[in-house]
């Protein structure tokens, strides 16, 4: 497997405004064909990712984007929907391209303790937590931007409801959790 889509937003963890976004698909080149099942599931096309840039050119961009909106000393932390993202796929992939998984992003908060913190109940698929939650979902499921938006609105629910994001995963713990995770959300302090 390669990333094929990066996306990140900036949220402001006061008003939980969106403040900035960064969305790019990226180009697999050790396995550069799209499966249909992969497409079904995530919207991409065999087109979007043709036109593409690489992972290196992606990761580079994002660390441009992270450094200019993210100022170095800033209080930030990186909010999942899972640990797999980020504990698994993206040092992967950062193996596999040659680059180096940037600090910042070997601690998250993996948004299903936050509302297991909150609710009592681990949740599993983020569109029936959804349900469950009441929100309705916004965009494709599987779209990783839209699954941004959506962890967003999910994090912003249960910080309402009293919860607290903090540190729950880090690239030093053990096993990564298995399943579908959406990454990319950076909540700023």
């Amino acid at each position: 497997m390669e990333v094929i889509e990066f996306p990140c937003l900036k949220v402001n963890a006061a008003t939980f405004k969106i403040e900035s976004e960064f969305h790019r698909y990226v180009r697999p080149v050790h396995h550069p064909t799209l499966t249909s099942f992969c497409t079904e599931l995530t919207g991409i096309t065999q087109e979007t990712v043709d036109e593409s840039e690489t992972f290196p050119a992606v990761l580079a961009a994002f660390e441009q984007w992270h450094a200019a909106h993210v100022p170095a000393g800033t209080r930030a932390l990186f909010v999942t929907y899972g640990d797999w993202d980020l504990k698994t796929m993206l040092p992967s992939q950062c193996r596999l391209s040659g680059a180096a998984v940037p600090a910042y992003m070997n601690a998250w908060c993996n948004t299903k303790h936050l509302v297991a913190d909150v609710t009592g109940s681990y949740p599993r698929a983020m569109d029936k937590l959804m349900q469950e939650l009441n929100l309705p979902l916004l965009g494709r499921h599987h779209s990783g931007i839209d699954d941004c938006r959506n962890i967003a609105r999910i994090v912003e629910l249960m910080c309402r409801r009293g919860g607290v994001v903090k540190e729950t995963g880090s690239s030093a713990d053990g096993d990564a959790e298995q399943g579908t995770t959406h990454s990319g959300e950076g909540i700023q302090t």
